[in-house]
């Protein structure tokens, strides 16, 4: 697509700073470098299509098994008390971009939880407070992802 910011993304595998965790016959999943939500992801449609609406029986059929592999495996690893999903594509919609289906993946935690020396707060959890970001570096990304994996 000649105006979509997550067509080459997909095309060159990467966009630099994400771990993948897995990719299925229609869905790519990775990890955010941003991990204010421990396990945190996008869950992307490797075919371009524009919403929602677009999706056929066969990616929502892929997207639910995948779902729930991916929530299972979330739960094993870090066990975390519920899961948020969003598909806003907003940010694409209002700079003129051409919007393409990809899911946000929020597991939210009433406690903090330690990986690789590092703790991980949800600090958006009841009661709510300000929305700190947790960037992480490649070598925590990787063993976030790994301890994901280790559960799929």
């Amino acid at each position: 697509m000649n105006n979509c910011e997550i067509c080459p993304i997909l095309a060159t595998h990467n966009n630099g700073k994400d771990v993948q965790i897995i990719e299925t016959e229609k869905w790519r999943v990775v990890l955010d470098s941003n991990q204010q939500f421990l396990g945190k992801s996008f869950v992307t449609l490797l075919e371009h299509k524009a919403s929602l609406s677009d999706l056929d029986e066969e990616d929502w059929k892929d997207f639910e098994i995948l779902v729930k592999r991916l929530e299972s495996a979330v739960q094993k690893a870090f066990q975390p008390n519920h899961f948020n999903w969003s598909c806003l594509m907003n940010l694409a919609a209002m700079s003129g971009q051409e919007t393409h289906v990809h899911w946000h993946i929020h597991p939210r935690y009433d406690k903090p939880v330690t990986i690789a020396n590092e703790t991980f707060e949800d600090t958006q959890w009841y009661p709510r407070k300000e929305k700190i970001d947790h960037i992480v570096d490649g070598e925590v990304l990787q063993v976030i992802a790994e301890k994901i994996k280790e559960n799929l």
